[in-house]
């Protein structure tokens, strides 16, 4: 086998590891960065189908104001280049009666009146809504040191100590967990709740003009302009490790050399099979197969003959919407809820280059368990197109096509290998929850010289899950350089 040498290999080209290999390379580090997939980008991979364009997932939320890709961008030295268009959003809420109402957020800054109008469609009484104005603020305006200590409180833990909520508050506050920590209320850490609401509540929300893909490219671009290199359709099958240190990486073709890798493969697979148990403690083999996982999203695409959805975000819930463990286990087992939340954005609202002129692409889903294997998801997403159809009766007749349904298997196809039973299908990665966010984050150091992990499970925090890689990738390339200057300094 042919070798090459580096300083540092990353596996995997999520935006976590593409953000750390350009950061490296741009400080002067041989970098490069290998991935099994034809196009770089990992979960947030770009779709491109008969004129459209979007992600294979609905994805939107970088804030304006304060948003790792930002930092990423400036550091990099291409922030020129990070173009973010805002957009209006629709809460739809399922009453008790099963009428739908909308709540419409336009561009911008959230404001107090569409928080209001929230409480308005949940039928609160003016008690009530004082008490759930309380409990939000309380979450919104938790200081640092407050959050510091609910870091090990689950957001269930949280509620109880709250009173008697309001139902649909308490219902909001799980399919939040859900939505936007994409863990179980009974799990989710309320810091981290309450750190992405912090963040998201007080900032203008924007969709990247050309999409997620186009950032993906963006990154790439700086990679490659700095010397680093991108090597797709090259899976590596095996980490190299000798006397206690990885020496590179193997693909079935050839042998990279380098004494860091950085493994943007997620941190199960990594240790499971990339690496292999025998090369760890077993203590730290148990602590790493007991991380607990991020929800699965399964979804599906639309295709309108007109450009019928005004706005760039839907968001349908109800007071019995969100998925909790009980309901997480009902899934097992085939018992689907009557109401689901979704979850859908339509990139054209932002971006009009994303759909062909008087056409619209709508990408969404729900929130799914992570098994690749779930025999659930077809039955979800039936669901989803069932209530779409009542949401949006007018709307619904102007769809031609429904296409791209995928879930867990796609997503462990294109990033994360499945190594433990039920997982790998996970839709933004693991620790979301008390335990292991936080300060209790996975490190990025492994406990092998010379391995670190990148994305979404070790070195992000207060995020949601793409925004959480892209700060792992921010906040993990000055350690891989620390680790590389002192290696050098001692001529290893």
């Amino acid at each position: 086998m042919p070798k090459r040498e580096y300083d540092v290999i990353i596996v995997g080209a999520g935006l976590g590891g593409l953000v750390c290999g350009a950061l490296l390379a741009k400080w002067g580090l041989k970098v490069a960065v290998l991935d099994k997939n034809k196009q770089p980008g990992g979960k947030q991979i770009g779709v491109s189908v008969s004129g459209f364009k979007g992600e294979m997932w609905p994805t939107y939320g970088i804030p304006k104001e304060a948003s790792p890709f930002g930092d990423a961008f400036k550091q990099l030295g291409i922030e020129s280049k990070l173009d973010l268009i805002p957009g209006s959003n629709t809460l739809m809420y399922r009453q008790p009666k099963g009428k739908w109402v909308a709540t419409v957020n336009p561009a911008g800054k959230q404001e107090m009146d569409a928080t209001l109008n929230m409480f308005n469609a949940w039928q609160l009484s003016q008690k009530e809504t004082e008490l759930a104005m309380k409990v939000l603020a309380e979450m919104v305006l938790m200081t640092p040191e407050q959050l510091d200590a609910l870091n090990d409180v689950s957001v269930r833990q949280w509620v109880a100590q709250q009173g008697d909520l309001p139902r649909p508050l308490f219902s909001f506050l799980a399919v939040q967990s859900n939505l936007m920590a994409t863990g179980l209320y009974e799990l989710v850490a309320i810091w981290e709740l309450a750190k992405i609401m912090q963040i998201f509540g007080g900032s203008t929300n924007a969709y990247p003009r050309g999409g997620y893909f186009k950032l993906v490219n963006d990154i790439v671009d700086a990679l490659k302009a700095n010397g680093g290199e991108l090597r797709l359709k090259s899976r590596v099958e095996k980490i190299l490790v000798e006397d206690g240190c990885v020496v590179g990486v193997g693909t079935r073709e050839e042998v990279f050399k380098a004494p860091i890798v950085v493994s943007n493969a997620g941190i199960q697979p990594t240790v499971l099979k990339l690496v292999g148990e025998e090369h760890f403690d077993k203590a730290y083999v148990n602590y790493v197969k007991g991380i607990v996982p991020s929800l699965g999203f399964c979804c599906q695409r639309y295709i309108f003959r007109e450009p019928v959805m005004e706005h760039g975000v839907y968001v349908g819930t109800s007071a019995d919407s969100y998925i909790d463990v009980k309901r997480h286990e009902e899934m097992r087992a085939g018992i689907i809820p009557p109401v689901v939340s979704m979850y859908a954005v339509n990139p054209a609202h932002f971006d009009p280059e994303m759909a062909p002129k008087g056409k619209q692409m709508l990408a969404i889903g729900t929130w799914c368990r992570p098994d690749p294997k779930a025999k659930e998801i077809k039955a979800l997403q039936k669901t989803v197109d069932e209530q779409f159809e009542e949401m949006f009766p007018r709307e619904a007749k102007y769809i031609e096509a429904k296409e791209g349904y995928v879930g867990p298997a796609q997503v462990s196809a294109l990033s994360r290998d499945s190594v433990l039973p039920g997982l790998g299908g996970e839709a933004v990665g693991l620790a979301v929850s008390v335990g292991y966010c936080g300060r209790s984050k996975p490190s990025v150091k492994g406990p092998i010289a010379g391995l670190f992990y990148v994305g979404h499970d070790a070195g992000g925090a207060g995020y949601l899950g793409t925004h959480q890689a892209v700060s792992s990738g921010v906040r993990t390339a000055p350690v891989i350089r620390l680790f590389h200057e002192e290696r050098t300094m001692f001529g290893k």
